[in-house]
């Protein structure tokens, strides 16, 4: 299943953004209209380097950032839990997130509105230097759902396509997990 999810996530071409109407967010981060049709790639022009030191699971990475360590909630992602308890698909979850951002990996990082969650975890958005957008990568693989909370919804409708694709393709947790 992890491997079928897996090709999923490489055939979509998870740091292509398709076109949204007018007036709404690329993966950017500007707006768009429906009209210019182009397809947005990468990080948005905010976005600062980092490197990432440890995956801690499907939605939580150590990354280093300005020569400091920080822990990091990726923004929008909801991935199974492996820690408190052991949610189906939480180990698939926090290995494809391994895959895609390795220790010792160049990252991308934006924020939104929020800069910590209740937890004191840096609220980040991630790209791999060519451009893959992590949240919507594991999302639309199957390895998360997707998960808004206001006000850091720059993404979300995105994000929200992006697991109707996983739903729909039926990959991943929306698979394996009852």
């Amino acid at each position: 299943m992890v491997v079928a999810a897996v090709c999923v996530l490489n055939a979509v071409g998870c740091g292509r953004v398709p076109a949204v109407p007018d007036g709404g967010v690329t993966a950017q981060g500007t707006t768009r209209g429906a009209a210019r049709g182009a397809m947005a790639e990468g990080p948005p022009r905010d976005a600062w380097a980092a490197v990432v030191l440890r995956v801690v699971d499907g939605d939580t990475v150590i990354l280093r950032i300005r020569g400091r360590s920080v822990r990091v909630r990726l923004i929008g992602v909801d991935a199974p839990e492996t820690w408190l308890r052991r949610d189906c698909f939480g180990a698939e979850a926090a290995r494809a997130l391994r895959r895609l951002a390795p220790p010792g990996s160049s990252l991308y990082a934006a924020g939104d509105a929020e800069p910590y969650d209740r937890y004191r975890r840096r609220l980040l958005y991630l790209w791999t230097p060519h451009g893959v957008f992590l949240d919507a990568a594991l999302i639309r693989a199957g390895f998360a759902r997707a998960m808004a909370v206001p006000p850091d919804t720059r993404y979300a409708a995105f994000l929200r396509e992006a697991e109707h694709t996983a739903r729909r393709a039926g990959v991943g947790l929306w698979k394996a997990c009852p």
